[in-house]
């Protein structure tokens, strides 16, 4: 068995680059992310991806041809080393809850998987953070993991129930666009294969355990997300559990 690089570490972000590019679940999630965002690829303007890690999401952006110059930050060198490797040029070293960038600066911000990372308090500050940098009227994209709320634990995981993640977003000021909760089979298929509950410290993690599945599973699982995804995003009704939820907000015009 593959070991679980420590979270944060150059290991913990050379495993998360794989798994960016190749894993079906973060293929299915950035695709959906993707879909919310696509109107608005065809603008001039620019997007910040807080939070960037090793650039998966704007090369991704960059394959699309969005038409809004991407840019990103994050915390760690390692993580943006590895971005510049995939070409990646305009980088920050900078804290999500701090950005380098003016007031009303940006089109659209979009942050995946950062906030559950944050000490106590700073999510919310990360959220006020993407609010003040993005201009009236822009957009934010944001995703979390989805579950019973959880506080942050040493390895700083927590989860966020869908009220929780809505609420978060939604006291800051935003305007809630979509939200979506992804993956409610594979959700169903954890729970029922879950052990009887010890306690909520056999969920938390000091490093990366997800590893790529083998190809032909991984393949398969790819094709079942694609269908999935679409008859999720379709519903009339909000799918009522999964594993991911994905936020499009928008702050409000000039008041």
């Amino acid at each position: 068995m593959t070991s679980a690089p420590e979270i944060f570490s150059s290991s913990y972000y050379e495993r998360l680059d794989v798994l960016e590019r190749r894993h079906w679940w973060c293929r299915s999630v950035r695709r959906v992310a993707i879909d919310l965002i696509r109107p608005l690829g065809a603008r001039a303007g620019i997007i910040l991806d807080a939070g960037c890690g090793t650039g998966g999401f704007l090369s991704a952006l960059a394959a699309k041809r969005f038409a809004m110059r991407g840019i990103g930050a994050d915390l760690s060198l390692d993580a943006l080393d590895l971005a510049r490797g995939h070409g990646l040029r305009d980088l920050m070293d900078a804290s999500v809850v701090a950005l380098p960038v003016a007031s009303q600066a940006i089109d659209l911000v979009i942050s995946n998987d950062v906030l559950q990372h944050l000490p106590a308090g700073d999510d919310r500050r990360a959220v006020a953070e993407s609010y003040r940098v993005l201009k009236p009227a822009g957009f934010f994209c944001l995703r979390s993991n989805l579950g019973a709320p959880v506080a942050a634990d040493p390895s700083l995981h927590r989860r966020y129930d869908r009220e929780s993640f809505a609420r978060l977003v939604s006291e800051q000021g935003f305007s809630i666009l979509k939200h979506v909760l992804l993956h409610p089979m594979a959700r169903l298929w954890s729970e029922l294969r879950r052990p009887p509950r010890g306690g909520d410290h056999e969920h938390h993690s000091h490093g990366l355990s997800l590893a790529l599945p083998p190809a032909p599973i991984n393949a398969v699982m790819d094709l079942y997300a694609r269908a999935e995804d679409a008859i999720v995003r379709r519903l009339p009704f909000r799918a009522p559990l999964g594993d991911a939820q994905i936020i499009l907000a928008q702050r409000p015009r000039i008041s």
